[in-house]
């Protein structure tokens, strides 16, 4: 997520051999959660599709991995409501990238509700990536995954991507501490009322 989402590392930035970041833990957070639940970035892409905002044959392929086969059940790692949207403890993760040099993160501002910490990808952690890509090919479901979000116009920023999700009424009508609840079978319909998929969750044949 890092490498594929992150934002060039600005010049003079303070971070010895950063290659990316990703500004604040919300952000990180709402990627991960579409990284996660493919169905609720697949009806994302739907939705910027109605608007008009991307084409049909770009979402079309993103639309149809995420929907059909095996992989939403094999990619799909539920995440519980909390008091701000879908949430997990990820400091642990994090730690173990951090202890081996892949990553890290400062902290920006500490002051109040203005607090923010930044995650650089370091070189090290990229060249990680890049060999983990060559050795193992199923990764290769994370990196269309990442690049899928980056076609949703507020995954951007932390706050926007969050007020995207809770407009899922799924989403947000999930009691605290409940597992979000997939929502594969109603964006299945939305993409073949939309005539991205036909009805039997098949894509159409572009042009």
């Amino acid at each position: 997520m890092l490498d594929v989402l992150g934002n060039p590392v600005a010049e003079g930035c303070g971070v010895g051999n950063a290659v990316a970041v990703i500004s604040s833990l919300t952000r990180v957070q709402k990627l991960d959660f579409w990284l996660r639940n493919p169905d609720y970035l697949a009806d994302e892409l739907l939705t910027e599709f109605e608007a008009s905002r991307v084409k049909l044959d770009t979402i079309q392929p993103h639309v149809q991995r995420m929907l059909t086969g095996s992989a939403p059940t094999l990619h799909m790692y539920p995440m519980e409501r909390y008091l701000y949207g879908a949430y997990e403890f990820i400091d642990d993760a994090l730690a173990v990238l951090k202890m081996y040099g892949q990553i890290t993160h400062r902290r920006v501002t500490d002051t109040g509700n203005h607090s923010r910490r930044d995650y650089f990808l370091l070189q090290k952690g990229r060249e990680t990536v890049m060999r983990m890509r060559a050795e193992i090919p199923e990764l290769a479901w994370y990196d269309e995954q990442a690049a899928a979000i980056g076609l949703v116009s507020d995954a951007a920023v932390g706050s926007t991507a969050k007020r995207r999700q809770y407009e899922q009424p799924e989403y947000e009508a999930t009691a605290h501490g409940d597992l979000i609840p997939p929502i594969i079978e109603r964006v299945k319909a939305r993409a073949a009322s939309l005539g991205v998929m036909d009805a039997d969750g098949e894509h159409d044949e572009l042009g």
